[in-house]
């Protein structure tokens, strides 16, 4: 996965992960509807088909709070 492969650079450059130390290579896909949100890199899987739609409620707020961190720097 490729989002917790980054996450390894992130750390390296002093940025917050995506709330998971495992190895990409061994990492088990989260749930669906269950996305990695508490990072600066973040990720989530929908069931909702190839739409971007139903992960807007959740990167609206995540997006956000990242602006207001960085702008705060």
């Amino acid at each position: 996965m490729a989002t917790v492969a980054a996450g390894q650079v992130f750390r390296l450059l002093g940025a917050k992960a995506p709330g998971t130390n495992e190895n990409y290579q061994s990492a088990k896909m989260p749930a669906v509807n269950h996305g990695l949100l508490d990072g600066q890199l973040a990720w989530r899987q929908h069931d909702g088909g190839h739409t971007d739609g139903p992960n807007w409620k959740y990167f609206i707020p995540w997006a956000a709070r990242e602006l207001e961190i960085h702008g705060k720097r």
